[in-house]
């Protein structure tokens, strides 16, 4: 098959930048516990030194991260651009997913105070006309028969990462959403149903994916509760993939990523306009604190771990943002 540049949207343009669940992990640490050294991210994620000078190098590529001054005390460190820590909003929506379906309020692996309420901020996104928490029936896109075309990205392999590896040093909500959108494929495959895109071959037409990757990807997110199989045809039996629940509720994370991608990645306005129906206003998603509905930055919240039965099952200390 050819390649074809697709026409871009703002999923496909910050899956391209950020990368796969390695390069979420990283930003985790920059953003929330203030990582900057090479050694001390790779200490920190037990992540392969190949792997790792590749997803830094694809974050400093993508605008997220950038090296210090040359000559200067900073100059081996990693800081986080202004579009590197707006990403923020992508690490809140997948860390409250992940809680919500990985985890209880008694054993979450992080704890996220609002400073100024002092409640849990159990972060939301809330349209910013109308200030209502978003759900996914309640935004239309402005061109749903959009097509995006082929999703591959020239001179570029997308494997999935090894997502036994992600929390093999401690458990992160973060890493659990991205066992499930954490590889190129199944962020598409998930995106594509979110735009009521339900049968086999038509994933695979608007994504050019080989046939094999995609059955594979769509029964990993059957696996996982995301989606839900159901054969419209007997001979030869032909399956509909349609989100459940639990998919639907990836709503916020995929309206983290559209509007990251939105803001540094399209000069010339969102890529796929979305309407709120609820206000009938042009969307703008907010990330908000689940306990008083205030804006929500990292400035105004404080990351702690839970206090754990012995020192020993501590992780490694949440280094001080600079």
């Amino acid at each position: 098959m050819d390649e074809v540049e697709p026409t871009p949207d703002a999923v496909y343009q910050t899956s391209r930048a950020v990368g796969d669940a390695w390069s979420w992990l990283l930003m985790r640490e920059a953003l929330l516990h203030g990582v900057r050294r090479f050694a001390d991210f790779q200490s920190r994620l037990g992540i392969a030194r190949s792997t790792l000078s590749a997803r830094l190098s694809q974050l400093v590529d993508g605008g997220l991260l950038a090296r210090g001054p040359e000559g200067s005390k900073t100059a081996e460190d990693y800081l986080p651009t202004p579009a590197g820590e707006d990403f923020f909003d992508c690490l809140m929506t997948a860390m409250a997913w992940g809680d919500r379906w990985y985890a209880h309020a008694a054993t979450r692996p992080l704890l996220v105070t609002h400073l100024a309420c002092g409640g849990e901020a159990a972060p939301q996104l809330r349209c910013a006309a109308c200030r209502k928490v978003l759900l996914a029936q309640d935004v239309r896109p402005e061109r749903p028969e959009r097509r995006l075309g082929v999703s591959r990205v020239p001179g570029h392999t997308h494997r999935a990462p090894g997502y036994d590896l992600l929390e093999r040093l401690r458990p992160c909500s973060i890493a659990r959403t991205q066992t499930v959108l954490g590889d190129w494929w199944s962020c598409l495959v998930v995106r594509e149903a979110f735009f009521d895109v339900h049968r086999f071959d038509e994933f695979r037409s608007n994504l050019g994916v080989a046939t094999n990757i995609l059955a594979s990807r769509l029964s990993r997110l059957v696996e996982s509760g995301v989606l839900h199989r159901t054969s419209y045809q007997t001979r030869p039996v032909r399956y509909e993939y349609h989100l459940t629940d639990k998919g639907l509720d990836l709503y916020p994370v995929a309206l983290a990523i559209i509007g990251w991608g939105d803001r540094w990645k399209s000069p010339t306005g969102p890529l796929v306009p979305l309407t709120h129906l609820a206000c009938g206003q042009p969307l703008r998603a907010q990330l908000s604190c689940g306990t008083c509905g205030a804006d929500l930055f990292r400035r105004d919240v404080d990351i702690a771990y839970p206090v754990l039965e012995t020192a020993a099952d501590r992780p490694g200390p949440t280094m001080p943002l600079r």
